[in-house]
């Protein structure tokens, strides 16, 4: 055998074999379900090399002496091969997790065999979460490979959000109120929102005497800083005061926004986002009542989602808020030196200057 295969070890080509057994295009039906998951053309394409057995783990690597080292390049300390990347990987798994924790269910398997298997099961009933797991270990194999040549490896819900942005389509129903899951994604901090989208976050302060003031933060999927704005009022509802808050982001809504495909609002005050979130009637995104339909801008962009943020996540906006107490100010991305120091620190607190995959 080696004679007609030089440089290739026996029990190499034997472990080819079984590759390509598991992975049978023919026997297995494996194109042909895979063509009815009306995947992605880079995904697809993906999933179809896995099926030749020409994705290049480190294991394959070596079994054909380009590489001395078969264990995972993300440093998991155990041999990358198919089902450790499809199935074993903790920085996969942890993707998985971030997905769940949104509300988003995606099964965790305990083998490849197990994984191929049940995903077929699943397909038949539920395509959108195959359609998710696919494209997990497409961002998952990509992301393997920037930190194989040395570049920045992306966090794991940077990664789960551009699964997110891949997958939500018309042909996964499962998906159609994705948005509603992210009401968990932190207990602790800000996140961005997904790819090519923008959040704004908005909170009000209000004193005794009456004074009050509210505020809010503009930013992109990378954290990156679009515009702060506060203003100072007298008012004497906390309610009302919140509200009014975010009624006013129309006023600072701009024409250029449009190109994002989706907009998510956030606020402490649960109350407030729960009366807006009422008022949209089930599934189809449209406001009943006439003060939010007329004042909000739900009609400028594609989606736009009100979600409800703990304390921790909205530091910015609350600072905003608090600032208004003294004076109205409004800052975008060309004045942004000029924003009080404290604020900066904050927004460059979160900012995550991470890479979104095309």
């Amino acid at each position: 055998m080696q004679k007609f295969y030089p440089g290739r070890t026996v029990s190499g080509l034997a472990f080819e074999q079984v590759l390509r057994r598991r992975f049978s295009l023919i026997d297995d039906d494996y194109y042909s379900w895979l063509n009815k998951l009306k995947l992605r053309k880079k995904v697809e394409m993906f999933w179809w090399r896995l099926g030749n057995s020409s994705i290049p783990t480190n294991l394959y690597l070596k079994n054909r002496k380009l590489l001395d080292n078969d264990s995972c390049a993300r440093g998991c300390v155990l041999v990358e091969n198919y089902e450790h990347i499809i199935v074993q990987c903790k920085y996969f798994i942890e993707i998985i997790n971030q997905l769940v924790g949104w509300g988003i269910s995606i099964p965790i398997f305990h083998s490849l065999d197990h994984c191929l298997k049940e995903l077929k099961k699943i397909s038949a009933n539920n395509l959108g979460t195959v359609q998710i797991y696919c494209t997990i270990f497409f961002f998952s194999w990509k992301n393997r490979n920037e930190i194989k040549h040395g570049k920045t490896t992306l966090p794991s819900y940077v990664v789960a959000s551009n699964v997110l942005s891949v997958t939500i389509n018309k042909t996964s129903p499962s998906l159609s109120n994705w948005s509603t899951n992210l009401l968990r994604q932190s207990h602790v901090s800000w996140c961005p929102p997904p790819k090519e989208g923008m959040k704004i976050n908005i909170d009000a302060s209000l004193t005794t005497s009456g004074l009050a003031g509210i505020g809010g933060v503009f930013r992109d999927c990378n954290g990156r800083f679009i515009l702060a704005f506060w203003e100072k009022m007298m008012h004497w509802d906390i309610a009302q005061l919140e509200m009014g808050a975010i009624l006013s982001v129309k006023d600072y809504v701009k024409s250029w926004m449009r190109d994002y495909k989706g907009v998510i609002v956030e606020s402490d005050n649960i109350n407030v986002i729960n009366y807006i979130q009422n008022s949209l009637e089930q599934n189809k995104g449209i406001m009943k009542f006439n003060l939010v339909r007329d004042s909000l801008f739900v009609n400028d962009f594609n989606k736009v989602v009100f979600l409800h943020a703990y304390r921790k996540c909205n530091k910015v906006a609350n600072l905003c808020a608090t600032m208004a107490l003294e004076n109205s100010f409004y800052f975008d991305s060309f004045s942004f030196d000029d924003i009080p120091p404290l604020m900066a620190s904050l927004i460059k607190e979160e900012y995550h200057p991470f890479d979104v995959y095309n």
